[in-house]
């Protein structure tokens, strides 16, 4: 093989290795977290409801306020999750807010409970 030859087989070589690398490539899908709502309402006593999550990622949901939990805390595909309270003891009513992150996007749920009448 000559010189000539060499030199043009190489280049077309590398180039088809990349055409063969980036077309079996998975297509990068981009992270998203959706809430079915941005805000919970409670009445004084002890409680729960559900909330869904529509995610492509990993996901927490870890309340800041230790008189709210979350079941589960975290998840990685479209969920349902409980959002529980415990009874509100003050005549005024509290909000919290429940962080529900993945490691790019982060989205707030607010919890709001009435005081005791």
């Amino acid at each position: 093989m000559n010189v000539r030859k060499t030199s043009i087989l190489v280049p077309l070589l590398v180039l088809g290795l990349l055409a063969a690398q980036f077309s079996s490539c998975e297509k990068y899908v981009l992270p998203d977290i959706q809430l079915g709502q941005d805000t919970l309402f409670f009445s004084a006593a002890s409680g729960s409801q559900t909330l869904h999550i529509a995610t492509n990622v990993i996901t927490t949901a870890n309340p800041a306020e230790n008189w709210i939990s979350a079941d589960p805390q975290w998840f990685d595909e479209s969920s349902t999750i409980s959002i529980k309270v415990a009874a509100n003891p003050d005549s005024t009513s509290r909000t919290g807010l429940i962080p529900i992150k993945s490691e790019t996007i982060l989205k707030t749920l607010v919890v709001i409970q009435d005081g005791l009448e």
